[in-house]
């Protein structure tokens, strides 16, 4: 009864917060462009060269205003967009005039890769016309292509892959594309033939981002116009049969095991409706998966690695709960601060407590939406491993739009994939923001969770809400309030901090210059952040970031002076930031200061960098650290980058350095064949790897890569160059999309 009680004392609270500040806001309704696309009997052949007489009934929108930097002023270079869908396919076509063709960037040529940097075209769809879900494509001239899926509205999941087509070409205007996105790629429903629909161009020597709809300078799937005309679109048997045989061999120089194993594996995906997909996994193999970044943690908390594997990103935004983990520009507050009390996170299943891969026997997974609702249930077969039985887990997920701005929802989860305990989370979520307004956008988050285990306890749930004005000029905040419960435990999600009450606040002013020949805007503001022990009614930690100057020059370049004061409490030998190192502080609050410079020059050029240092006091001491991150490409294909971490800290109970190095080196040696190998150290853990990954794809849905990896242990610290190989992995794996 008492946790009923408190859980409708806060949704009364958060409740009526948030309906103040959402009618407190005066907003102005957007005027929405529409616009009408033919279906076609003709096919266009994707080649990147745009043919008139294939794309004579296609529908064309020629008039585009800027994103950034002045926005809804008429653009440097013109751009024409054609639209054309047959029963099958979505096809869009774009010439992207320059009256520089020479100076287009276009730098990189492996595919999947990131091409924020170059110049680009890209098309972002929402099928359910919600302005909350969608997708988005984008190609460079090197037909590079990339796609996303939208989280929360703003955020963007750019590990999520689907199968379509982009062909681009330099042309004497400039450059053109064609693309064709399969209607079985994306959920849609058919009654419906209104989609959300918009296009941007990206130029990156001038730092200009056009668009056909614009507001508040956003290029998230709410801001979007209407494409009307989706009548009669077929997904086929919307059948996707994928293969995987893979080959593996790995040995153990510590232990002297070796092993060889060959693993064939099924995914089968398919389309129950337009808009509700099946997908079975049987076998799962997750060799090919790309390497995570290294990283030291030097703190009490737990860190936080995003999701790579396929079959999980697959709708991977239905499962989105809360707003936990949601992108607020200008913040400090990100990884696992952001992603507390996440009630589920998929790299709990198939990944033991250390990282290493563990045995899925099969999965089962439905998403979409279906009625108005959107839906996902989950359930996975884990193998038993070290003393861990074979697990059943299951995550359900159902989700309604109240209105075009409102969404309330539900989850579970039952199963605990890294013990014998039995374990369920429950929640409700209420998500709230202003798509259809020009101007003071307001986002609120509202949930709740409770958690059940073997043994019945109190303190087992977990509340939060947050409301944010997140406006590109002038005036913007955001509020936070998070309480966790001592003994919550989402055994299939991610929590860093129990016991805790989270208050968190930003505030700050950004001012933009329409005018001005080197500056584009400059922010100053807050952004802290208390964390409060609710049983001991003590500080766990604190931030208060303050950017005292923060610079954006139109060239893409970045500056900002920065103050932080740092807070921190020690109560217990368990909460030793240093334990790992043998360092151990007095058990008291902690408090320092420290100040820190930051610059980063433009990626679009061909040699790019990132500086910044700190200095200041650190807990009973003092801590000088820097960071140098270096880019180089000297032409299409080469890329080459190196981070390098370094700390130098000096406290009376011990002193300690720490030098942590990222390299990488890819080469396209064709459009189709990339090769990439990824060099990681740290002094503190005092191991190396080394990560080679070729990778050749024709085609999206055809793949084949080949998989080398080392990992060294340092034998002599006092010369780093002495290594000894602990362990080595070799693996091939083939995968093969059969569409019906």
């Amino acid at each position: 009864m008492n946790r009923t009680n408190q859980f409708v004392k806060h949704m009364t609270i958060a409740l009526i917060l948030m309906c103040t500040a959402i009618t407190s806001s005066e907003s102005k309704e957007i005027s929405v462009k529409n616009c009408l696309i033919e279906n076609c009997l003709s096919r266009p052949i994707v080649d990147g060269v745009i043919n008139e007489d294939e794309w004579r009934e296609a529908t064309r929108i020629n008039r585009f205003v800027q994103v950034k930097p002045n926005e809804a002023s008429n653009p440097s270079e013109k751009t024409t967009v054609l639209l054309l869908i047959t029963n099958s396919t979505f096809y869009i076509a774009a010439k992207l005039y320059d009256k520089s063709p020479s100076d287009i960037i276009a730098k990189v040529s492996r595919q999947g890769a990131s091409i924020s940097n170059d110049d680009f075209f890209r098309v972002q769809i929402d099928p359910f016309n919600s302005k909350r879900a969608g997708y988005r494509f984008q190609v460079n001239m090197n037909s590079v292509r990339n796609e996303g899926i939208f989280l929360n509205i703003t955020s963007i999941n750019d590990d999520w892959t689907s199968i379509w087509e982009a062909k681009a070409t330099q042309t004497s205007y400039g450059w053109s594309t064609e693309i064709a996105i399969p209607f079985k790629s994306l959920s849609f429903d058919p009654e419906t033939d209104v989609w959300g629909f918009n296009v941007f161009r990206y130029i990156s020597r001038k730092n200009e981002l056009i668009s056909w709809i614009t507001r508040n300078q956003e290029s998230n799937i709410s801001v979007s116009g209407s494409l009307s005309g989706f009548k009669g679109i077929q997904k086929g048997l919307g059948l996707d049969v994928v293969p995987n045989l893979s080959f593996q061999s790995s040995s153990n120089d510590e232990t002297g095991v070796s092993e060889d194993m060959f693993q064939p594996s099924l995914d089968v995906f398919y389309k129950i409706t337009p808009s509700l997909n099946g997908s079975l996994t049987f076998n799962t193999d997750f060799s090919a998966t790309e390497v995570d970044d290294r990283r030291v943690d030097l703190s009490q908390f737990s860190l936080f690695f995003p999701e790579k594997r396929a079959f999980f990103l697959r709708e991977f935004d239905i499962f989105d709960f809360g707003g936990i983990g949601s992108d607020f520009s200008y913040s400090r507050f990100g990884g696992s601060q952001s992603q507390n009390a996440r009630p589920f996170f998929s790299r709990k299943i198939g990944l033991g407590t250390d990282g290493s891969p563990v045995d899925i026997i099969g999965g089962a997974k439905v998403s979409g939406r279906l009625k108005g609702y959107d839906l996902g249930v989950l359930i996975v077969e884990q193998d038993s491993y070290q003393d861990v039985k074979q697990k059943s887990l299951f995550v359900g997920r159902i989700s309604k739009n109240i209105n075009s701005n409102t969404t309330l929802g539900l989850i579970h989860t039952r199963g605990d994939p890294r013990s014998n305990n039995r374990n369920s989370v429950t929640g409700m979520d209420l998500r709230y923001r202003n798509s259809s307004t020009t101007e003071d956008i307001i986002e609120g988050n509202i949930w709740y969770q409770s958690s059940t285990n073997d043994y019945a306890m109190s303190d087992e749930d977990a509340f939060g809400i947050s409301l944010s004005k997140p406006s590109p000029r002038g005036f913007r905040g955001l509020l936070q309030y998070q309480n966790v419960g001592k003994n919550f435990n989402p055994a299939l999600g991610f929590v860093s901090r129990r016991d805790v009450e989270l208050y968190r606040g930003i505030f700050g002013y950004v001012k933009q210059f329409d005018d001005h020949p080197y500056i584009r805007k400059i922010y100053s503001g807050a952004d802290t952040a208390y964390w409060d022990l609710k049983g001991l009614n003590k500080l766990q930690s604190y931030t208060q970031f303050y950017r005292l100057l923060d610079v954006e020059y139109h060239s893409g370049d970045k500056f900002n002076i920065s103050y932080v004061r740092f807070g921190e409490g020690i109560y217990s030998e368990n909460n030793q930031p240093f334990s790992n190192l043998d360092i151990v502080l007095p058990e008291r609050e902690y408090h320092w200061d420290r100040y820190g410079i930051y610059f980063r020059s433009s990626k679009s050029r061909s040699i790019d960098f990132k500086l910044n240092y700190y200095t200041g006091d650190y807990y009973t001491g003092t801590r000088d650290s820097g960071s140098i991150d270096l880019g180089y490409r000297p032409r299409p294909g080469l890329d080459f980058s190196i981070d390098y971490n370094y700390w130098d800290v000096d406290l009376p109970e011990g002193s300690f350095i720490l030098r942590q190095l990222d390299a990488k080196f890819s080469w396209n040696f064709f459009e189709y064949l990339s090769w990439v190998n990824v060099i990681q150290y740290d002094n503190i853990s005092k191991s190396l790897g080394f990560n080679s990954r070729l990778h050749w794809t024709k085609k999206a849905g055809e793949n084949l890569y080949l998989v080398f990896t080392n990992n060294y242990s340092e034998i002599d610290e006092a010369n780093s160059r002495d290594f000894e190989l602990i362990s080595r992995d070799a693996s091939i794996k083939v995968n093969y999309t059969i569409r019906f």
